[in-house]
């Protein structure tokens, strides 16, 4: 989860940015909505899990949502901004690289 926030902080896509964003408490992950199709430019970075076609992912279906999941940020109301996956990956992996240099200072 950290990773993810940190991401998107670096993305400056903030809770009220309209890009639809589901916090899973549960499993301590976060979702970020891409275009369908193009996930698969993230699979494979360090704590991304890439959700295709035949998976499901449950939504809240309140705008606060409940104690184990809820949308960080939720999609607007017309047409949901998806978070474009080269930039997305751009950060995670810049984020991964400055990571690994830290440790290795």
């Amino acid at each position: 989860m950290s990773l993810g926030l940190d991401v998107l902080v670096a993305m400056r896509l903030g809770p009220r940015s309209g890009y639809p964003v589901l916090a899973d408490h549960i499993r301590s992950q976060l979702y970020v909505l891409v275009p369908p199709g193009t996930g698969a430019a993230a699979a494979g970075l360090p704590g991304v899990r890439v959700l295709s076609a035949g998976h499901q992912l449950l939504v809240p279906a309140t705008r606060h949502g409940s104690p184990t999941a809820h949308l960080i940020s939720p999609p607007r109301e017309a047409t949901a901004l998806l978070v474009r996956t080269d930039r997305l990956t751009h950060h995670l992996r810049a984020l991964a690289r400055d990571s690994q240099k830290a440790a290795i200072s």
